[in-house]
């Protein structure tokens, strides 16, 4: 007997019908993702990341340092949240959260390959 296969919206493989994929998102998982949804989309983030856009000069923080290497003035395109929005999303709009990246650096902080903690002092360093 042959059994059916099918293609796993959640990770892209192909599963037996009847397996239930580990990257299915837990019914919990969905409203918070439409409450992070939500909140992007509000006039109070628009504000803030203007607003952390403006406290770090509109240029990323990683590379103005040169904690990657060499200082270097290079435009931000997004404000990042140091400590992402589904593990404390009453961090949201803490100023102490937000950093200003470059693409390349937004990049490398949303997969970990910044610590979370060199982020943290940028910002301290900053406000101080």
């Amino acid at each position: 007997m042959v059994s059916m296969k099918r293609s796993c919206p959640y990770c892209g493989r192909i599963h037996d019908y009847a397996y239930q994929c580990p990257m299915k998102p837990r019914p919990s998982e969905g409203r918070r993702d439409k409450q992070i949804a939500a909140f992007r989309g509000s006039k109070a983030w628009k504000a803030k990341r203007k607003d952390i856009m403006h406290r770090d000069k509109g240029f990323c923080v990683v590379c103005r340092l040169g904690l990657d290497g060499e200082p270097d003035l290079v435009p931000a395109d997004s404000v990042h949240h140091i400590t992402p929005l589904s593990n404390d999303f009453e961090q949201r709009l803490d100023d102490n959260n937000l950093i200003s990246l470059c693409a390349y650096h937004h990049e490398r902080a949303e997969r970990g390959d910044i610590d979370a903690e060199i982020l943290l002092d940028a910002v301290s360093d900053i406000n101080t």
